[in-house]
């Protein structure tokens, strides 16, 4: 005391400090009074392995080990963003310290639990594999993990999106990694687990997290509502989950939007203002109208979609997205299995199925999928759009094979449907009936080949008075010589009159006279040469052979086998021929 006071020290009562002194430092570090607000993510992130949704795979291994106090000492988690990675480590560091943990789950009660959940404690250690990637910040955890845990049982290092790491400093890693010390524990999280180092995969014990369900996702935001006092329709709730595609932290995010712009109940068609996008009415109706091929319908829907303020980029995702499904349930024929979606939405989806051809969805996603692309790099996305949306519903637009196989998909369904009255022969090998006919048959003239927009005219020469006789013998009446039969003789006139290169085309070739005209019919596998012979200056070098040979003109036409109702060789049965005259057949 003496002291204190030689040094011009003066002693300090000490006075009682109450609550009020507390409140009014509380007050002026929040704000007034008001307490931060928190995201509903990271308000209801789970606290034990019972809250992780859609994980039970692994939170039963997990709480097994607690409960057996076999946990490993290191862990690697993978899977998409927002499937409970990070929460399942954080759950995970506090069960291994936990005082008393309940079933393998922390009690969050203990004075470890509660140290850890406000970070007073610092044996857990939380990094951005990100930021904190290079060979330095590896060299630190390993000075670090050879000292002790201040408080809890295990020093725990929860590295996440761990596939940013460097080479250098998994390298780094790689024998802390193997061989810790008993009281360290290390936890890894990434979404991309084909960039980690298979060193590091075969040191940890690895779990996979799974996308999470729509149904799982809708119940869990129920039970939020429920707690923060909020109502919503489940319809809300479905498509929330669905925006969400697979991710709680996603669905939940579009939750917080949502009931922040609502009255206190959240309805289906607020989720569709607020998020802007175009309901599964709009998909459904343009859906239908791409699948009747009504261009005008179609380009409306897009017109009333833009004028509702809604981005087109992403209405065509979502389109494309709804055609896949659509796709899907076609050739699955198992909507529950595959959809995960609303049970009204799959009705429609399977009511779609029976509109559309798989050809044609196939084309409307590859088209779609191509305009996406192009409208990232262009000033006019929605003529990107349209242009794509006329060409789903007007295949004969484009030559392409996806158009083409469209285009045949659907005459196939006419026909099974009787718009298409389709004849069949005789049974007793009589006459083909008209609707089996060629089309010569029916028609004055035959075109010469598919380029030609006309057919040639069939010249008649009268015949001479059987009176005269000159030196040339009279020219039969048109049609009454048989000029297929005098084919070889043709060809080989062809070839010395400058027809060479057209002359091994002609080898794969049959003649047939088909009403006073002659025929080169091809076969399945020699379009190609049908491509080739079909060009006027060969079309006319082969009337002049026939004409030379036969003395008369006759129009020559390419055709099919099939145009004139010939069946090609069958191989097999050639072979076959081959075989009974042969005792050795070598193929080249």
């Amino acid at each position: 005391m003496m002291l204190h006071k030689a040094a011009g020290f003066v002693p300090i009562k000490p006075r009682r400090i109450d609550a009020a002194f507390f409140s009014l430092e509380a007050n002026l570090f929040c704000g007034g009074g008001r307490v931060a607000y928190q995201a509903i993510y990271r308000r209801w992130r789970p606290t034990v392995f019972d809250d992780v949704v859609g994980q039970e795979h692994i939170t039963k291994t997990l709480k097994n080990q607690i409960m057996n106090n076999s946990a490993a000492h290191a862990y690697l988690f993978c899977g998409t963003r927002g499937t409970g990675k990070t929460s399942t480590a954080k759950i995970l560091a506090r069960a291994v310290n936990c005082l008393n943990p309940k079933d393998g789950n922390p009690c969050n009660e203990c004075s470890v639990c509660r140290g850890l959940l406000d970070e007073s404690i610092l044996d857990v250690t939380e990094l951005d594999g990100a930021s904190k990637n290079k060979v330095e910040n590896i060299r630190d955890i390993i000075d670090d993990v050879m000292f002790l845990p201040s408080v809890a049982r295990k020093k725990v290092y929860i590295i996440d999106e761990v596939h940013m790491v460097t080479q250098q400093a998994f390298n780094a890693l790689l024998k802390t990694l193997e061989e810790p010390p008993e009281h360290v524990m290390f936890i890894l999280a990434t979404t991309e687990l084909n960039k980690v180092p298979i060193t590091v995969l075969s040191r940890c014990q690895q779990f996979e997290f799974r996308r999470i369900t729509n149904k799982d996702i809708s119940g869990r935001m129920e039970k939020i509502l429920a707690a923060d006092g909020y109502e919503a329709e489940g319809a809300a709730l479905s498509l929330i989950a669905e925006l969400g595609d697979g991710s709680m932290r996603d669905s939940l995010s579009v939750l917080d939007k949502c009931v922040g712009a609502s009255d206190g109940k959240l309805a289906y068609d607020d989720v569709v203002k607020i998020v802007g996008i175009a309901d599964n009415d709009a998909l459904y109706s343009l859906s239908v109208c791409i699948a009747s091929g009504d261009t005008k319908a179609a380009l409306e829907k897009i017109d009333e979609v833009i004028e509702k303020g809604k981005e087109l980029g992403l209405f065509a995702e979502r389109l494309m997205k709804y055609l896949r499904d659509v796709l899907v349930v076609k050739i699955t024929g198992n909507a529950e299995e595959f959809l995960n979606t609303s049970a009204e939405n799959r009705n429609k989806i399977e009511e779609l199925t029976e509109q559309f051809s798989k050809e044609r969805l196939i084309r409307a996603i590859d088209l779609l999928c191509a305009a996406s692309a192009q409208a990232r790099y262009s000033g006019f996305p929605r003529t990107l759009y349209e242009m794509a949306l006329v060409k789903m519903c007007e295949p004969e637009m484009e030559e392409t094979e996806e158009a083409l196989l469209d285009r045949i998909s659907v005459l196939e369904q006419k026909v099974k449907e009787g718009v298409i009255p389709i004849s069949a022969a005789p049974a007793d090998g009589g006459p083909r009936q008209a609707a089996d006919a060629p089309p010569w048959d029916t028609q004055e003239d035959l075109k010469v080949n598919q380029r030609a927009d006309t057919a040639l005219p069939v010249k008649k020469e009268k015949a001479k008075p059987a009176e005269e006789h000159t030196d040339q013998p009279a020219a039969p009446a048109a049609g009454g010589t048989d000029a297929a039969s005098r084919w070889p003789e043709i060809m080989n006139y062809v070839k010395s009159h400058g027809g060479m290169p057209i002359f091994p085309h002609l080898a794969l070739v049959q003649a047939k006279m088909v009403n006073g005209k002659l025929c080169v019919v091809f076969g399945d596998n020699a379009l190609v040469s049908k491509s080739v012979i079909s060009k006027p200056a060969n079309v006319k070098l082969i009337e002049e052979a026939a004409k030379s040979v036969t003395g008369e003109d006759i129009p020559v036409a390419c055709v099919t086998s099939r145009e004139i109702g010939i069946e090609g060789d069958d191989p097999l049965k050639k072979l076959e021929e081959l075989s009974k005259t042969h005792s050795e057949i070598e193929f080249i």
